[in-house]
């Protein structure tokens, strides 16, 4: 079972009002670098945007943010919208090059 934090956000995707941010720790694996802090201050830059769904499984819209910057570095996230549910899910985070 992957082990998954959570924070209270109140932030607006896709016209979606949204109160918090699950981040699954997946991205630990491979990306140390990191760290829940910067994908919270990366998923702030975000509120308020619409993005293009790329994938629906079940109660899930997947879509990705990239480039999206943190200290003038690129980023990807892979997120979810819970369709049930009013929550933003952190699949994975990592940085890319430019």
């Amino acid at each position: 079972m992957s082990i998954r934090n959570e924070y209270p956000l109140s932030i607006q995707i896709n016209g979606r009002a949204l109160s918090r941010v699950v981040i699954d720790q997946h991205y630990r694996k491979k990306h140390a670098d990191v760290t829940d802090e910067i994908i919270l201050n990366l998923i702030s830059q975000i509120n308020g945007r619409n993005f293009e769904i790329e994938d629906e499984d079940d109660d899930f819209q997947y879509f990705r943010v990239e480039p999206i910057f943190h200290n003038k570095a690129p980023y990807r996230l892979i997120l979810l919208l819970c369709i049930t549910e009013n929550y933003l899910g952190v699949v994975n985070a990592f940085r890319v090059k430019r």
